[in-house]
Parts: structure tokens; sequence; C-alpha cells
């Protein structure tokens, strides 16, 4: 691992996943949302705001891993491929199981590995995510997948599309649906296949009938004003895993990990005696 001149180690988890590391103490892994290209956040903006979601987290006295997912995909590569690679690279870099936060797509990620390979995971926070894709980020994610496959790059339309999970008064999306038509635009994407491989493996994506058998501890973690999901199908994800606990945020929407008490209700749930 190498570290920058602002304390933010950079290098690579066995499999090749890229990680960004800052803190010192016990491991923590965090694995994060959906990004067009797999590869650590550049400095600047992208970096800036990995470090946001991790750094209260290291300041509670873990050495968290931001981890990316590994670049080159095959194309045929499923989500339970994906929660492999990232189950053997766990065992093979910090010698044994550790805590994991998943948060959207991660969350997603998470709860797949969960499900496969929980001898990887000492305790789990699952953010923002259900045991599947709801409707509206199915949608969105579809339509952001056929216009990445098509075009090699971001559709305005396509994420104009996904405003409806951040925004519920059409008046408020007509408003910032320009500006966000011509963010999207400026996003290159180098790779666009591992983009779309992401995006189809999580679209199949669905352990509800599995979450019985999940023997890890983990916390549920929604922002009710998220509306990717519908909140029955966060509670129900608690619900039917047998060592879960549902924790909702009346006012946050998706960027949850951003929230000052999200980061307290983690640090006290990693913190509890019995943790391994």
């Amino acid at each position: 691992m190498r570290a920058n001149r602002i304390g933010v180690g950079e290098g690579e988890l066995p499999g090749g996943l890229p990680y960004l590391a800052v803190g010192s103490g016990p491991p923590l892994v965090f694995l994060g949302g959906s990004t067009p290209e797999h590869r650590n956040p550049r400095p600047g903006l992208e970096q800036a705001m990995a470090l946001r979601m991790i750094r209260p987290l290291a300041a509670g006295g873990f050495a968290v891993f931001f981890v990316s997912r590994w670049p080159g995909m095959d194309p045929a590569t499923t989500f339970a491929d994906v929660a492999e690679r990232h189950a053997a690279a766990i065992l093979e870099r910090f010698g044994g199981p550790v805590p994991v936060i998943g948060h959207s797509t991660g969350g997603s990620l998470l709860l797949q590995l969960l499900a496969d390979r929980p001898e990887a995971v000492t305790r789990a926070v699952v953010a923002s995510a259900a045991y599947a894709l709801g409707p509206v980020a199915k949608q969105a994610q579809r339509e952001l997948m056929q216009a990445i496959a098509r075009t090699g790059r971001y559709s305005g339309s396509a994420i104009v599309g996904g405003l409806p999970a951040f925004f519920r008064r059409p008046a408020v999306r007509r408003l910032v649906s320009p500006v966000v038509e011509l963010a999207a635009r400026r996003i290159p994407i180098a790779r666009p296949v591992d983009a779309v491989t992401m995006l189809r493996a999580e679209d199949e994506f669905d352990v509800r009938d599995r979450l019985p058998q999940i023997p890890t501890e983990t916390l549920v973690a929604f922002g009710s004003r998220d509306y990717f999901w519908p909140l029955e199908m966060v509670a129900e994800t608690a619900a039917r895993m047998p060592r879960a606990r549902l924790i909702l945020y009346p006012d946050r929407g998706h960027p949850l990990p951003l929230a000052r008490e999200f980061v307290r209700d983690v640090l006290a749930f990693l913190r509890r005696p019995g943790a391994a």
C-alpha cells in the first residue's frame, strides 16, 4: 500500500480490487455504490466524496478500506462471481473475516456475499439496499445499462430517469433535470463493458429466499426519503434475516453514509461486545 501526502493509502486487494484506505486499527471494508469505472476515485471531487463517507468511520477507530470492483471484467460475470472474488480477497488480505459496510450497489453485493460466503464477514451493515433492486432502481439502472451499451457513455435521459428516487415532486425533477443531463454528458467511461457488466449482474440479483439462512449479525439501514426501494422491501430484508435489525432515518435519502447519525449508529453496532 502506498500513502499520499494527505494520509490516504492506495493499493489493490488480491484479485485486483482497488482500494483507498484511511485510519488505523482493526480493518473495516466499505463497498461503495455503482460507478462508471472500476478504479479508485481520482483526487479531487471523486476522492473527496469517498473520503467524506469513510473518514468519520476511521475516526471511530478503524482502518477503513474503500474497495472498488476490478477492471477488465468478463461480460459473463455474475453477481455471485463478484461476491466470491471479494470474499477471497478479504480472507487472503486480512487473514480472516472482517466487518463490512455496503452502500447501494455495495449493499446488494454485501447481501450476496452474506448469502454465499458468510465466513468472510464478522458483522455487516447493509445501507440503502434490499434483497433485490426496487422497481425505481431497476428501471433506472436498465435505462442506464442500455444507454452505455449503445453509446459507451452515460445518457442524460437515463440519469434523469433515476431522479424519482431522489425527488418525488415532479416540479422539482423538472427543475433539476437540465443540470443533471448536462453533467451526465460530461462523465467519461474508459471501460463501458465493466459498467454494463455490473449493471446487468445487479439487475439479476435476488437473494430473498436465501435470507433466512444468513447467520451474520446485520444492521439494515435505510433513509425513508430514498425512493429507489419501497420501504416494505427493506423491512422484509431485515425481517427475513435471523440476526438482522432495521434502523430507519426519516429525513435521509440515498446518500445515507454521509449522515452523522448513520455513522454514530454504525460505530455503536460495530463496537458492541461480541464482535469477532
